[in-house]
C-alpha cells in the first residue's frame, strides 16, 4: 500500500475482478489491475455561468471535493429556486449502476440525511442537486477543541437514525468523517445532516470508497486488490462513525493514527482501536463505570471483524452511553445526598440514646439510693450527658448549617439554571445561532460590497489606462505625420536650392563671358594703328530652364552694353 497524501482524503477503487460491462459482458479485470485505480476522465467539468441539464446556470462555487465541486445553483425558470448542485466524474462510477442508486437515495428521505431532490449525467459526469443549508461541518467545529459529551449524543445519534434509514434502503455510505457531517441550524436549534452520498453504494456491491483515517480494515484491505478476503457490508459504516465519534471526543493529539503518514500505518492502529481506544490522558474528566462503558462500546463498534460489529439501529441505541457522564453525576449528587440523610440519622440516634443512657442511670441511682459512690457515678454521668448533649448540640448546628448550605447552593443552582434558560429563551427569540449566521451574512455583503467598489476603481483605472494609451498613440501619430511633412519640405528645399545653385552657376558664367566681351571691345577701341581688331561674335548663353516645380527665377539682368561701331578714320592727306 503506497504511501500517499491520500489519508485524510476520500478514495475510491472498485475489484476488477468482479466488475462486469453490462454494455459488452466482458470483465475490465485487466485494465483495472494494470493501473490500480480507477481512470479519471480529462474532460472539462461545467463551471460557474455554465447551464446544467438547460435547467440551472451554476451561480458560484460552494466547495471543491476530490472527486468534483459543489456549485449554489438556481433554475432558469425559477431564478429565486436555489440549491447546491454537486458534479462528480462519470469515471468515478466503474462498475456501477449510477441511475439505481440515485433512484435508491431520492427514497431514503430521512431529516438527518442530505435530500436528494434532481439527478442527471453526461457521458462525462453526474449531477445530483440537495437543499442549501445555513452552519458548519463538524470539521470545522472540532477547530475549536474536543466535543462535549451531551453535545456529542445531540450531533451523533440523529447521524446513526440516517444511516440507519440508508441501510434500511439497500445502501451503505461508506465515506463518514467530520468533513461529511453537517451542523445545520433550523429556529436556532441544532440539526445535524449526514452529506456527500457521492460515493454510497449498495449495500452489496463491490464498488469501495474510504477516508484512510476513518476506514475499517476491510475498506483498507481492498485496496489491496484482494476482493472477498473480508466481506465488503454496511457494518464498515459502524466503523467509521465509530472512529468519527472517538475523534470527536478525545481530540486529534489522543486518536490513534492521527500521526499516520501511511495507510500501513493505520492499519497498524486498527488493533489499537479495537483493544486500547481511550487514551489513559484523554477526557481524565471522566473516570469509573462511565469511562468503562464507552471504552466497552467504543471497542465494538471498531471492532476488525464486521460480524463483532452491531447494526446501525442497535449502534443508535448503544450510543445513549454518552448520557452515562451525566447521568453518572446526577447518581453521584443522589448518593452524597444519600449519606447526608444517613449521618443525620446516626447522630440524631446516638443522641437519642444518650439522652436514654442518662435517664437510666438518673432513675437507678433515686430509686436505689445506695451508696455515695453510686451519686458519684450518677454525677460522672450527669457530667458525661451533658458532654454528650453539648456534642448533641454541636452537631445539630453543624446539620443545620450544612442543610443551609445546601439549600442556597440548591437555589443557586436552580437561579442560574433559571438564567442560562432565559439566556437561551432570548437567544432562540432573537434568533440564536442565526445571529452568526446573519452576522457573516453581513460580512459577506460588505465583503461583496467592498468586491464591487474594488471592481468599479479596477474598471475605471483600466479606462484610464486605455485613454491614456489612445492618447498617446495619437500623439505619436501626429508627430509621425508632422516629422513625414517635415522631412517632405526639406527635401523639397534642398531641390530648390540646388536649382538655385546651379542658376547661380549659369548667371556666374553668363558674367565671366559678358565681361571678357566687354574687355575685348575696349582693346579693340584702344588698338595701336587704328586698325580695328577683328571682334568674334559672342555667342549667347541661356541660363537652363527652370524646372516646373521651382520658384520662378529672378529677372535676368540686362547684357552689358556692347562698345559703338567706330567710323572710317579720316583720309589721310596725300593718299
Amino acid at each position: 500500500m503506497a504511501s500517499s497524501g491520500d489519508i485524510r482524503t476520500t478514495i475510491t477503487r472498485a475489484f476488477a475482478a468482479t466488475i462486469v460491462d453490462p454494455r459488452s459482458g466482458e470483465s475490465s479485470a485487466s485494465s483495472v489491475a494494470s493501473s490500480g485505480w480507477q481512470p479519471i476522465s480529462s474532460a472539462p467539468l461545467p463551471d460557474v455561468g455554465d447551464v446544467v441539464d438547460g435547467t440551472y446556470r451554476l451561480v458560484r462555487v460552494l466547495g471543491t471535493g476530490n472527486f468534483g465541486r459543489v456549485y449554489v445553483a438556481e433554475r432558469l425558470d425559477v431564478p429565486e429556486h436555489q440549491v447546491a448542485l454537486k458534479i462528480l466524474r462519470r469515471a468515478h462510477f466503474a462498475g456501477r449502476n449510477v441511475e439505481r442508486e440515485l433512484v435508491m437515495l431520492a427514497t431514503v428521505g430521512h431529516p438527518n440525511v442530505v435530500q436528494l431532490k434532481d439527478h442527471g449525467g453526461t457521458p462525462d459526469y453526474v449531477w445530483l442537486t440537495m437543499p442549501v443549508y445555513q452552519g458548519q461541518t463538524l470539521e470545522e467545529r472540532l477547530e475549536r477543541g474536543p466535543l462535549g459529551f451531551h453535545e456529542a449524543h445531540e450531533i451523533f445519534v440523529p447521524i446513526a437514525r440516517g444511516l440507519e434509514a440508508l441501510h434500511a434502503a439497500g445502501l451503505r455510505h461508506q465515506d463518514i468523517k467530520p468533513e461529511n457531517i453537517y451542523l445545520a441550524r433550523f429556529g436556532g436549534r441544532l440539526h445535524p445532516i449526514l452529506l456527500d452520498l457521492g460515493v454510497a453504494v449498495e449495500k452489496d456491491a463491490t464498488f469501495v470508497a474510504c477516508t484512510a483515517l476513518f476506514a475499517a480494515p476491510e475498506q483498507l484491505v481492498a485496496f489491496t486488490g484482494v476482493a472477498g478476503t473480508i466481506p465488503l457490508t454496511e457494518r464498515m459504516d459502524c466503523y467509521c462513525l465509530g472512529a468519527t465519534l472517538l475523534l470527536s471526543v478525545v481530540g486529534p493529539e489522543h486518536f490513534p493514527g492521527w500521526e499516520a503518514n501511511t495507510r500501513d500505518e493505520i492499519a497498524e492502529t486498527h488493533q489499537r482501536r479495537a483493544e486500547d481506544p481511550l487514551d489513559a490522558l484523554a477526557i481524565p474528566e471522566i473516570e469509573g463505570p462511565a469511562r468503562i462503558a464507552l471504552e466497552e462500546n467504543l471497542k465494538l463498534w471498531m471492532a476488525l471483524d464486521p460480524n463483532d460489529r452491531p447494526s446501525m439501529a442497535r449502534m443508535a441505541e448503544q450510543l445513549e452511553v454518552l448520557r452515562e457522564p451525566e447521568r453518572e453525576a446526577e447518581r453521584e449528587e443522589e448518593r452524597a445526598k444519600e449519606r447526608a440523610r444517613k449521618q443525620l440519622q446516626r447522630t440524631r440516634m446516638a443522641g437519642a440514646a444518650a439522652v436514654f443512657a442518662i435517664f437510666a442511670l438518673v432513675t437507678y441511682g433515686y430509686g436505689r439510693r445506695e451508696t455515695l459512690l453510686l451519686a458519684s457515678q450518677l454525677e460522672n454521668a450527669r457530667a458525661q450527658g451533658q458532654e454528650r448533649f453539648g456534642d448533641l448540640e454541636d452537631c445539630t448546628a453543624t446539620y443545620g448549617l450544612a442543610r443551609r448550605d445546601l439549600a442556597a447552593c440548591a437555589q443557586e443552582r436552580a437561579q442560574e439554571r433559571l438564567d442560562h434558560q432565559q439566556r437561551l429563551t432570548s437567544l432562540a427569540e432573537a434568533g440564536g445561532e442565526s445571529c452568526e449566521a446573519a452576522i457573516a451574512e453581513k460580512l459577506y455583503g460588505q465583503e461583496q460590497k467592498h468586491r464591487g467598489a474594488l471592481g468599479a476603481l479596477d474598471a475605471e483605472l483600466r479606462a484610464e489606462i486605455l485613454a491614456c494609451e489612445g492618447e498617446r498613440a495619437r500623439t505619436v501619430s501626429e508627430l509621425t505625420a508632422e516629422h513625414d511633412a517635415l522631412v517632405a519640405e526639406r527635401s523639397e528645399l534642398e531641390l530648390i536650392a540646388e536649382q538655385r545653385g546651379l542658376e547661380l552657376d549659369a548667371l556666374a558664367k553668363k558674367h565671366d563671358l559678358c565681361m571678357a566681351d566687354r574687355a575685348t571691345c575696349l582693346l579693340e577701341k584702344v588698338s595701336p594703328g587704328g586698325t580695328k581688331a577683328p571682334v568674334e561674335p559672342t555667342p549667347s548663353v541661356e541660363a537652363p530652364p527652370p524646372p516646373p516645380s521651382a520658384a520662378p527665377s529672378a529677372p535676368r539682368p540686362p547684357p552689358p552694353p556692347e562698345a559703338p561701331t567706330s567710323a572710317p578714320p579720316p583720309p589721310v592727306p596725300g593718299e
